[in-house]
């Protein structure tokens, strides 16, 4: 789909390589800039492997004249340039925007960055936990005590912005032929992504019950595991995991919210009693929202169960490594660059 377009990162980790990543499974030609010494990810081999294969690696010292000129002739022939420094950096470097675009008017800029290029703690150094605290992501986690998801949250949630943004704005370069600068925030982007929490806090409400006292949206242990039940307001499938399990409540879903350690308590109880396979074929039986709990270790239990093949191997440094194939349809990748080629 994006066959044509040239793409120059000039990042690390995991937030825009991980939007470049995209870019290039869509078709980009994604060039990958390194200093000298590489990017520091490339310690982590299957995860470097993850999120930059497909691309080419160039390395140049942007603090050197002559690694200024070869960023800058890159600059010239791209659509697009993704960065991830801390804000003013680039702009010590000269490689900022209102740099490149005197040689590509038209070029499409995104730097993305923790806390965003112009607020008060454009210059504070932060990883994902500190914007997610920043924000109370970490607060609602807990249910009002901080709790790490350890789901990197705001890495993810801004390289999908950041991707969103730039496609939206090469379709619109196609109509005007204008380029543009964006700017995105890990902490903003992580913000903006729960709607359900951040809706209901914000307007004088706690947590939504649904979530902080629901008995019936949780984690429950079997005798040889844990299951998921994921009953949110539907009363339907309430009065059929009554049925299911033999539980004689007259009161309907709401009410279990008030008697959530009661109901729990008594769910917990049914279920202990069975093995984890036999708790989820009684519950699907009944087509109730039900899983097991699963471990990545064993992708291939989770393949069986969905019935898709959701792995794809990539080499890298003579090792091959199995990652995560994408949700959409992509072009073919080839390996992760070696440094510098």
């Amino acid at each position: 789909m994006l066959n044509g377009v040239r793409v120059v990162e000039v990042a690390s980790f995991y937030p825009a390589p991980f939007c470049t990543q995209i870019l290039a499974m869509l078709g980009a030609e994604v060039i990958k800039v390194e200093p000298p010494q590489g990017e520091p990810a490339r310690l982590l081999d299957a995860v470097f492997a993850a999120l930059n294969r497909g691309k080419k690696s160039v390395t140049i010292n942007l603090k050197s004249e002559e690694g200024r000129k070869k960023f800058f002739e890159l600059a010239k022939d791209a659509d697009v340039i993704v960065e991830s420094f801390r804000p003013g950096v680039v702009k010590k470097l000269g490689i900022d925007y209102e740099s490149i675009k005197k040689v590509n008017p038209s070029i499409i800029y995104c730097s993305l960055s923790a806390y965003g290029q112009n607020t008060k703690l454009k210059h504070v150094p932060a990883h994902d936990i500190n914007t997610l605290a920043l924000g109370g992501i970490l607060e609602v986690s807990g249910f009002g005590e901080p709790r790490d998801p350890n789901v990197q949250l705001a890495d993810f949630s801004s390289s999908m912005y950041a991707t969103i943004m730039i496609l939206s704005s090469l379709y619109e370069k196609e109509k005007t032929g204008k380029g543009r600068y964006i700017d995105i925030s890990m902490f903003h982007s992580a913000l903006f992504s729960i709607p359900l929490h951040s809706a209901p806090l914000l307007n004088g409400m706690e947590i939504l019950p649904a979530f902080s006292s629901n008995p019936v949206y949780g984690i429950y242990r079997t005798k040889d595991g844990y299951i998921t039940i994921g009953i949110i307001a539907e009363e339907h499938f309430w009065k059929r995991l009554c049925k299911a399990l033999g539980l004689d409540y007259s009161f309907g879903l709401f009410e279990s919210f008030f008697r959530h350690e009661e109901v729990r308590k008594e769910i917990q109880s049914k279920l202990e009693t069975m093995s984890t396979d036999e708790a989820v074929r009684v519950l699907l039986d009944a087509d109730i929202p039900v899983m097991d709990v699963k471990t990545l270790k064993k992708i291939e239990e989770i393949e069986e169960t969905i019935g898709e093949k959701l792995t794809e191997e990539v080499e890298y440094r003579g090792r091959r490594y199995r990652i995560i194939k994408p949700p959409f349809p992509s072009v073919r990748l080839s390996p992760p660059p070696e440094l510098g080629k």
